[in-house]
């Protein structure tokens, strides 16, 4: 266990191996990214626990004295090549002070005709996650993920880490080395 109290306020990071604090798919994936050298172990900070219904951005970044930027955001897509086939999945990730750009960057990135949010259910059965504990780690491995180019600049970085109650806590540079990552400049749009 590492005491993080200096940096985040009230948090405490515990080990991420074998965590129960971590969905499966996470566990898994995090195990073969550094065991087949993917990522560096030490980018990896830990997992942080909280009350499931402070698991949404908006309330665990100010209960715990954190940034907005602090945090990233996955959002779950349906894609459509055009307006009648068949959805697919594809993912977003930005930083919690931004939402992301899916009419603009992700459509014309992954050159669709629509997109649009996929239903919790089918988001939740395709990942093995949890709604509001989706994590951009861990997903399938056909699915397009898009991460805006400041996750990469994070050094602290909080994301879902596939259940409610807790939060994966790694540098955001790992991003850069992830299959299936690509990583788009400006895809957070600032809220407002």
């Amino acid at each position: 266990m590492v005491d993080f109290t200096t940096t985040t306020g009230d948090l405490e990071l515990h080990d991420w191996h074998g965590s129960k604090l971590l969905a499966q798919p996470v566990l898994d994936a995090l195990t073969r990214f550094t065991s087949e050298g993917i990522i560096d172990p030490a980018q990896i900070l830990g997992v942080s626990e909280n009350l499931d219904e402070e698991s949404d951005t908006d309330i665990f970044c100010p209960r715990y004295g954190l940034d907005l930027a602090q945090a990233g955001n996955v959002v779950i897509v349906h894609t459509h090549k055009t307006r009648k086939a068949p959805p697919q999945f594809a993912a977003a990730l930005v930083n919690g002070d931004t939402r992301a750009d899916l009419n603009g960057l992700v459509k014309h990135t992954l050159q669709v005709s629509k997109v649009s949010f996929a239903p919790v259910v089918d988001a939740a059965a395709a990942t093995g996650m949890e709604s509001g504990g989706m994590s951009p780690i861990g997903l399938p491995t056909e699915w397009p993920v898009l991460v805006d180019a400041r996750i990469l600049e994070t050094p602290t970085l909080f994301i879902g880490s596939g259940i409610r109650p807790s939060k994966l806590v790694v540098n955001g540079a790992l991003f850069a080395y992830l299959p299936g990552v690509r990583v788009i400049e400006g895809l957070g749009k600032p809220r407002g």
